[in-house]
């Protein structure tokens, strides 16, 4: 499983870059570049078995710290 999310990650990279950096919008280039990466590193420790923690309960304290706790 990890050999694949790695070529289907190369391929992705391969196929959608080419036209992003013939555009030369160095912006776009490195927003995709840095979810493109981000996403990958996800990918690959979901595909080793690695359990990952859940981003609701930092959302959840963060709400709750801007606009007060609801009872």
């Amino acid at each position: 499983m990890f050999l694949l999310v790695i070529i289907l990650y190369i391929i992705i990279i391969f196929l959608e870059s080419i036209p992003l950096l013939k555009e030369k919008n160095r912006g776009k280039t490195i927003v995709y570049f840095s979810l493109i990466i981000f996403s990958m590193i996800i990918s690959i420790l979901i595909s080793l078995g690695i359990q990952l923690p859940s981003p609701s309960n930092l959302i959840k304290n963060m709400i709750i710290s801007i606009f007060g706790k609801n009872n």
